[in-house]
């Protein structure tokens, strides 16, 4: 299995569109970035999806007569989840409460915000779970 690698603002764009799609060409991802965010170069779309099958494996794709079609391989809550492990491994040596400091310290939450979080964390505990989240590898 391959290591979890970062990816680019522009990667993760990409990624939303095929996540909301499913499947797409290179022009259909182009044309959702130029509505989403501005120009961007058909060339580009293509040398970041072949990035993305070739070298970090979040999409592979497959020919219909002579357009490519990208589809990711990973569900957006898998890929997130894994993501953000990485994130957290890099930057914090793995500490969640230094995690979450800064996290509460960048973006303060509104008091739902608040509530939704102390419920997450009560069924964590509860569960005696170190995640917060599903846990299926099959997503």
């Amino acid at each position: 299995m391959r290591k979890v690698q970062m990816v680019t603002d522009r990667e993760l764009e990409i990624l939303k569109v095929l996540w909301a799609k499913g499947r797409a060409s290179v022009r259909e991802v182009q044309d959702e970035l130029v509505k989403d965010s501005g120009p961007v170069a058909y060339s580009t779309v293509q040398t970041l999806l072949n990035i993305m099958e070739e070298k970090k494996g979040l999409v592979s794709h497959v020919v219909e007569g002579r357009t490519f079609i990208y589809m990711p391989l990973k569900s957006p809550e898998r890929t997130i989840r894994d993501l953000t492990r990485r994130f957290v491994d890099r930057v914090f040596d793995g500490a969640l409460d230094r995690t979450l400091v800064a996290l509460l310290d960048s973006k303060p939450p509104t008091p739902e915000e608040f509530d939704r979080l102390r419920a997450m964390l009560d069924e964590a505990q509860r569960q005696g779970s170190s995640t917060v989240g599903s846990q299926n590898p099959s997503d």
